[in-house]
């Protein structure tokens, strides 16, 4: 209706996923190459989460149009089925040209495809759309498919895509063995003002657009409703094309869009007007018996205010108590007092976890140096091989400015234990807007120097997607990858090695003055 009053060849703002209009910020490149890395790499499951509208589906559609060609690749966008519905679905979309009556016939079908497709060089993608909607059976059915295995190669890659919401679904208990095979995950945020400002003149542009046509007052009013969720954002802004066209307007101004923002709210979140306000009576005095049922009122909210008030002094009392065996997680325990590099710096470190993949053999133990607890921490049960018989490490936190996470050789799984840091590294890094993290990835000295470097900013990148899908802003966490660089012990043991494959996470606050 309103393309000619624009000069537009196209409707910019449509909801629908068109890959022509895509555009791509730091964040969606970023997600795309990691999760290319995992489906090349046949890593086995991934993970993909992010609000409603935020684009999900669009990145996805361009991460399949970039996969090889000999890729099979099957969508399941609507997980709300039965087990055998969506076993036949699997063999219809697979075409694997039978319908099946037993969940016995069907896997020994799939199988076979599996390994006729693996001898064909073609990799297996099963994408799963709107996983929040997942159960725990269908759930379970589909970690099982990750089972079928060719020498220890994963036949197919299983793709959850869903909202933020999953993640408690993963998390909890009987779903473990599912989330502790997701090898790859990140969540998308929504965009900032800028990039929803790129995000609008992106699509005017790629819809024939040669002029301005939002005002910088008018993109940050759209970003006030929006939130920078693309799809409320294509929502109101071709909502003010077509409200501009009816007042015959050619530039687009704030004050359109406040009342396109007006329009769009339900009317339940929509405030009363000034004239609406002076339109309310005054209230009257109250009447006797309007006085009696407020008495009665406010006796009774005394009462359960004395209630609360004993209340919250037993459960403090009883916090008192446990914090005389806990020690308190607060910022001074997991962040430097002041600048980096003042004073003694303490780092917490996870016991390198014993390689499975390389063979056992002789070999001549490093000297190791004596253990030190004002300098180093361990987490969890280990004990240090030096640390002078009936002494206990403690578990103090205070000036703390490194933690060290070990990874085995070719991995990237992140020791159970670890998540329990890093869910209070993330806590942390909310409640303390002006702090910021490096996380910085290491490799031992074996094998080539990009590989090294590659697979080091990739399990840097698994932690920076974990603490963001925490709630953490990427922005506050610079995540790289150093391979080699910086051994903290020799390469020319297996132990060494062992302690060179890592990632330190770094905390940078401002300094106190």
């Amino acid at each position: 209706m309103y393309l000619s009053h624009y000069n537009l060849e196209k409707e910019p703002f449509q909801i629908t996923a068109d890959p022509d209009f895509l555009w791509l910020g730091e964040q969606h490149l970023e997600a795309l190459s990691t999760l290319q890395y995992g489906i090349q790499e046949n890593k086995g499951f991934l993970l993909l989460t992010g609000d409603v509208g935020t684009g999900k589906t669009v990145l996805i559609n361009r991460l399949v149009s970039m996969l090889n060609v000999e890729s099979i690749v099957a969508t399941l966008p609507d997980p709300g089925l039965d087990v055998l519905d969506f076993f036949n679905h699997l063999s219809e979309t697979f075409q694997m040209g039978q319908t099946f009556e037993s969940k016995g016939a069907f896997l020994s079908h799939l199988r076979k495809f599996l390994h006729k497709t693996a001898a064909q060089n073609k990799s297996v993608l099963l994408i799963i759309d709107e996983a929040q909607q997942l159960n725990h059976e269908l759930l379970e059915e589909i970690r099982l498919l990750s089972n079928i295995e060719l020498n220890n190669q994963k036949l197919i890659n299983i793709f959850f895509v869903g909202q933020t919401e999953f993640n408690n679904t993963l998390m909890e208990e009987n779903n473990k063995a599912v989330r502790h095979r997701i090898a790859v995950r990140y969540h998308i945020y929504p965009l900032n003002e800028k990039e929803t400002g790129e995000y609008i003149r992106h699509r005017l542009k790629v819809a024939g657009s040669e002029q301005k046509i939002f005002t910088t007052a008018a993109i940050e009013e759209i970003f006030s409703f929006s939130g920078g969720n693309p799809r409320l954002t294509n929502i109101i802004c071709d909502h003010a094309l077509l409200t501009g066209y009816s007042a015959d307007l050619n530039l687009i101004d704030a004050d359109v869009i406040k009342e396109c923002a007006s329009e769009l709210r339900l009317p339940t979140e929509k405030r009363k007007t000034k004239e609406q306000k002076q339109k309310i009576a005054p209230k009257s005095e109250p009447q006797p018996e309007e006085t009696v049922v407020k008495s009665t009122r406010l006796i009774t909210a005394s009462a359960i205010a004395v209630v609360a008030v004993l209340f919250a002094f037993a459960a403090y009392w009883l916090y008192s108590k446990q914090s005389e065996t806990k020690l308190p997680w607060s910022i001074e325990e997991m962040a430097p007092k002041g600048p980096k590099g003042v004073g003694e710096q303490k780092i917490i470190t996870e016991k390198p976890p014993a390689d499975i993949s390389e063979e056992k053999k002789p070999e001549v133990k490093a000297p190791v140096e004596p253990f030190d607890t004002e300098k180093t921490l361990q987490l969890g049960a280990f004990q240090a091989e030096s640390a002078p018989e009936g002494i206990q490490p403690e578990l103090d936190f205070k000036n703390v400015e490194k933690i060290i996470i070990y990874f085995n050789h070719n991995s990237n799984d992140l020791p159970e234990k670890t998540y329990k840091t890093l869910d209070r590294v993330a806590s942390v890094l909310l409640e303390n807007p002006g702090m910021d993290i490096n996380v910085t990835g290491y490799t031992d000295s074996s094998g080539s120097l990009s590989y090294n470097v590659s697979i080091s900013k990739f399990r840097a990148n698994i932690i920076k997607t974990y603490l963001a899908g925490k709630g953490v802003s990427p922005s506050r966490i610079t995540a790289l990858g150093l391979g080699p660089e910086n051994p903290i012990a020799s390469n020319e043991t297996a132990e060494g090695k062992r302690q060179n494959r890592r990632v330190e996470i770094e905390f940078n606050r401002s300094p106190v003055e």
